[in-house]
């Protein structure tokens, strides 16, 4: 494999879809989104980018067979736009690759697809304790895109810093490309997987998409992680962890730090 590909499937795509691109991250938020929602509204995959510039990896199935590391994308029908989602395993591990993958994810959507509007997921981090009820803060391409979330509780010009990887750098290729794209981040920590913080995106999301969007598997995770924090006391677990985060069973300890202000 010598460049990034992408393997697409035949298939039918409306109109003008929207696209929606949340990749592993700070606090997991942008998959968790992507994958809840590919799960909720029934998405098929249409599509596998395989990258050199990807971690030289391969993900160990149930089946006993293994694959490549990839990103995958999905095709969710819907009565107004189609949702095209992409999420997938890893990023790209330099500045050559992110570029690469992502402004050929960027083609793909405007070129191929035809998209009205881009949407990025990420988590941000204030460096400042997290609140109870996670706040979701927002970037886009132009004053204009801004005033479409208005009546929403996104909240725009108060999220500082850089923007790492494909959360980023897609809606500045957008920006350049003159499509219409906005990243929106969930209030979290630098913590393996943060469901509270990917609930309060997708209820932002249901909204501004008018899709009926349920939470129930992402409840139970906040409630596992409640359980589990009321077992051991957050004095016990050797750093601070906020209500509503949780690695999966058998997942290593978050690495200890400073956590500086950047989503990704």
């Amino acid at each position: 494999m010598q460049k990034t590909t992408i393997k697409l499937k035949k298939a039918k795509v409306g109109k003008s879809p929207i696209a929606l691109i949340g990749m592993p991250g700070i606090g997991n938020v942008g998959k968790l989104v992507a994958e809840h929602l590919r799960r909720e509204l029934k998405a098929k995959r249409i599509g596998t980018l395989y990258s050199p510039h990807f971690p030289h990896q391969a993900v160990m199935m149930k089946s006993g067979r293994l694959r490549l590391v990839s990103n995958t994308i999905y095709l969710a029908k819907q009565k107004s736009s189609d949702l095209i989602i992409i999420t997938g395993d890893v990023q790209a591990v330099t500045p050559e690759g992110q570029y690469e993958v992502n402004s050929l994810i960027f083609r793909l959507l405007k070129e191929k697809f035809g998209c009205k509007f881009i949407y990025t997921i990420g988590g941000y981090t204030t460096g400042e304790g997290i609140p109870q009820k996670r706040r979701v803060f927002g970037n886009a391409t132009s004053i204009a895109v801004i005033e479409k979330f208005k009546k929403t509780g996104i909240i725009f010009g108060k999220s500082r810093g850089l923007i790492w990887g494909s959360a980023g750098l897609i809606p500045a290729f957008a920006r350049i490309g003159k499509v219409d794209a906005a990243c929106l981040m969930g209030e979290t920590a630098m913590l393996e997987f943060d469901a509270a913080a990917a609930k309060a995106v997708i209820e932002e999301l249901s909204k501004t998409l008018g899709i009926k969007i349920g939470t129930d598997n992402l409840d139970k995770i906040i409630k596992r992680t409640e359980e589990v924090m009321k077992q051991l006391g957050q004095a016990n677990m050797g750093m601070q962890m906020p209500m509503g985060m949780l690695p999966p069973e058998g997942s290593p300890n978050p690495e200890q730090g400073s956590r500086p202000s950047y989503i990704r």
